[in-house]
């Protein structure tokens, strides 16, 4: 999965680069409402069968070992100079057993990303990661262990 995530502050805004399909720029009230709703579809989606009984559901403890072996990383680098990157003005979020799916659309153009349930893990923490330390969460109430990783 190569995805970068940079803060832009002149802009107040996160640049999500996703390699060879561009850049999207997000806001913060965007970034509040995907994460709140994708942490919601998340929780209430159950894990596929693996044909014995893995007890009751513990989203901490999935997400916990979905980070164990490969926490989220950026490359840190800055948005090339040259890469336009478009406003996300809208994201369709879906979520199963597998995983998500996430069409994100703004400016006339549409970016699909799928990944499996564990990335999905990985992608959240990073948002969620990424705004815990710019301090865009003051107005919200996110669970304590959600983007609290301490690899960034």
């Amino acid at each position: 999965m190569k995805i970068d995530l940079s803060y832009l502050p002149a802009d107040d805004r996160l640049c999500l680069s996703l390699r060879d399909q561009g850049s999207w720029l997000i806001t913060r009230s965007l970034l509040l409402k995907l994460v709140a709703a994708w942490l919601e579809k998340l929780q209430s989606v159950d894990l596929p069968p693996v044909g014995f009984s893995l007890g009751s559901r513990n989203i901490v403890q999935e997400h916990a070992l979905s980070l164990e072996f490969d926490a989220p990383t950026t490359s840190q680098q800055k948005p090339e100079p040259n890469a336009k990157a478009k406003l996300l003005q809208e994201v369709t979020l879906s979520v199963d057993a597998m995983g998500a799916r996430l069409v994100m659309s703004g400016d006339g153009e549409e970016t699909r990303l799928t990944l499996t349930r564990k990335e999905s893990h990985l992608v959240l923490e990073m948002l969620a990661s990424k705004a815990r330390a710019i301090k865009w969460l003051d107005e919200v109430q996110w669970p304590s262990w959600l983007g609290s990783f301490e690899n960034n």
